[in-house]
């Protein structure tokens, strides 16, 4: 179930991503674009104080960002940038920020050297390979354009939760550990009710689980539950209520129900990703991502050969597509 936004500021097209109002503080970027890339921010405003959740997989995107937050909010300087993670959809706009406090977990951090960069993505994805890989990149990441970014990673690191203000704001960062990513962050804005995620949550989408553990991306659905927040802006898609926090969850939770049985049965991975798929993909958008959830699922389940790191659940998602 989405929740029906006030918007904030006039898209250029009907795709184009806006600010809408989600509370007295709480403003969310939302894309109407589904594909992979596409990701939503946060900003939270009080009192001449700014702090934004995410930045933009280019910097032309991030510069379309930082117009519409400068148009809503003259002269507000955002002064702090959390990343929910390192994937570089919500975070190649962070050096546009020269003078913002960058702040995500330690896990997240760690995980930074792992992440494809912006040079090899580029390469990758204009390769002109026919291949399955270089083909699956190509469908998906060929439209951006990667130049100029110089990636700029976290200024400081936190570990389990941490309270920062923002004006007179209360701001919680929640470290949910590894999920979609090896570490993931929420950012809890507690006097408003409202949570942003990242890619804790997909809306209207399978989700990509890149840490090896389905389990891990359940639990922290349920952290975000808990934090008895109305109001969740997912990495990507539409903003959610509680119910739909809680449908993502449950969808995961039969998902790895499924893998787990398959996994116990000795049936290959990537046969089990079928039947998952076959199972599982319904109406959500992306249901070759199923394959990093069966994945993840057989890592629970003590697979040692289970695939793991970004170009193996890539070939993997490319072969179930095709």
């Amino acid at each position: 179930m989405t929740v029906l936004l006030e918007k904030e500021s006039l898209a250029v097209t009907s795709l184009s991503p806006a600010l809408h109002r989600l509370s007295p503080k709480t403003w969310a970027w939302v894309h109407e674009r589904t594909g992979w890339g596409w990701s939503n921010c946060g900003l939270v405003v009080s009192e001449g104080a700014a702090l934004l959740v995410d930045t933009q997989f280019t910097l032309d995107a991030t510069r379309e960002l930082i117009d519409a937050i400068a148009r809503a909010f003259p002269g507000v300087p955002v002064g702090t940038i959390v990343n929910t993670h390192q994937n570089g959809d919500h975070t190649w706009g962070n050096q546009l920020f020269p003078a913002a406090e960058v702040v995500t977990s330690a896990a997240s951090a760690e995980h930074l050297c792992l992440e494809m960069g912006p040079e090899q993505l580029s390469v990758l994805s204009r390769s002109g390979e026919k291949s399955s890989v270089p083909a699956y990149v190509s469908k998906h990441f060929g439209c951006f354009d990667f130049a100029g970014i110089e990636v700029a990673g976290p200024s400081r690191t936190f570990s389990g939760r941490e309270e920062v203000k923002v004006g007179s704001v209360a701001v919680e960062l929640i470290d949910l550990g590894p999920g979609h990513s090896a570490g993931d962050v929420a950012v809890h804005v507690l006097e408003e009710g409202v949570v942003f995620a990242g890619d804790a949550l997909f809306a209207g989408m399978h989700m990509v689980v890149w840490s090896g553990s389905l389990k891990a991306c359940v639990r922290a659905c349920d952290t975000i539950l808990d934090t008895g927040a109305g109001v969740f802006v997912p990495g990507h898609g539409p903003v959610l209520d509680r119910a739909g926090v809680t449908a993502i969850r449950d969808q995961l939770v039969r998902v790895g129900e499924s893998a787990s049985g398959y996994a116990a049965a000795g049936v290959p991975v990537m046969e089990a990703a079928r039947r998952v798929f076959a199972e599982h993909a319904g109406d959500l958008l992306h249901p070759e991502r199923l394959f990093t959830a069966t994945a993840a699922a057989y890592r629970d389940a003590g697979v040692a050969e289970a695939p793991v790191g970004t170009m193996a659940l890539v070939e993997g998602m490319a072969a179930l597509a095709g």
